[in-house]
């Protein structure tokens, strides 16, 4: 079975009436992360240059019930209206619902008609952003909340019970947090993704770098105490202000596993935060 989820994470009803007949989930096929991948000729033998995830295949099944033949067909109509609606949507997996995949219904689809009172279909999905599934809710959730009781994190995530993995918060102290999916994170390609640094003491010759180990992100403009600069997606503010012409336009990625990033030119003086939804196979 499958769930769904509007764009901002809060999961939709399916269409029922007050008898109990219309749309019912019944499953979701999930196929494997496609890749397109570079080669560069040669008179010997072809050279790989670069590998990138790009698609996989996805589709839903589901059933409406109807009370005669004629409501039936309104039945059918509020379905299509359904997800004609949709647009763009989240979909999980009954049984990983903190699993999310953003798609759209893109492609006609069939309903069939078994029996009078019933219809199948099976739905292509198109896949939208990320072949990969992001987690329902994002690491700023597990610095307050932790992940234990909260009906927000499930078995196979990669979460530990231990706490020192929870922290994604930090005051004064180089960021050091854990990146519990199974890929690496592009921060320019998650959209919802923010780092913000709230300064509490003044920059050092106007400049200031956020390095995550292979690249160093850099800021050409000084800060005083209160000072808020934030990294979302691809959109980089002060104040909230656009500053991406004061910047070396470098972005950060998140690595799998323990990340230990550094802050460099405000002498331990800020509040880092870190907010990002973990991918997933």
């Amino acid at each position: 079975m499958f769930k769904i989820y509007d764009l901002n994470y809060n999961e939709i009803s399916f269409p029922v009436d007050d008898l109990g007949f219309g749309l019912k989930s019944l499953d979701i096929n999930v196929g494997p992360v496609i890749y397109e991948s570079i080669y560069t000729q040669s008179s010997r033998a072809d050279q790989l240059v670069k590998r990138y995830p790009k698609d996989r295949t996805v589709s839903i099944n589901a059933m409406f019930t109807s009370y005669d033949t004629v409501d039936w067909r309104l039945k059918r109509d509020k379905m299509y209206a359904f997800f004609r609606n949709l647009g763009v949507f989240n979909v999980a997996e009954s049984y990983q619902p903190y699993k999310l995949l953003k798609v759209i219904v893109d492609e006609d689809y069939d309903v069939e008609r078994p029996v009078n009172i019933w219809g199948t279909l099976e739905i292509p999905l198109k896949i939208i952003d990320t072949p990969f599934k992001q987690s329902l809710h994002t690491t700023l959730d597990i610095d307050s909340e932790g992940v234990r009781w909260n009906d927000k994190w499930g078995y196979g995530m990669g979460l530990s019970s231990d706490s020192s993995e929870w922290k994604y918060k930090f005051t004064n102290t180089n960021p050091q947090f854990y990146n519990a999916g199974t890929e690496e994170i592009k921060l320019i390609q998650q959209k919802e993704s923010v780092v913000r640094l709230t300064a509490k003491g003044s920059t050092v010759n106007n400049l200031l770098d956020i390095d995550d180990g292979s690249t160093t992100f850099k800021l050409f403009r000084g800060l005083k105490s209160g000072d808020v600069l934030e990294i979302k997606g691809h959109q980089i503010k002060l104040n909230g202000q656009n500053v991406m012409q004061d910047t070396n336009r470098n972005f950060l990625t998140i690595k799998k596993g323990w990340n230990n990033w550094g802050v460099r030119g405000i002498n331990k003086q800020f509040v880092f935060e870190i907010d990002f939804r973990f991918l997933y196979d």
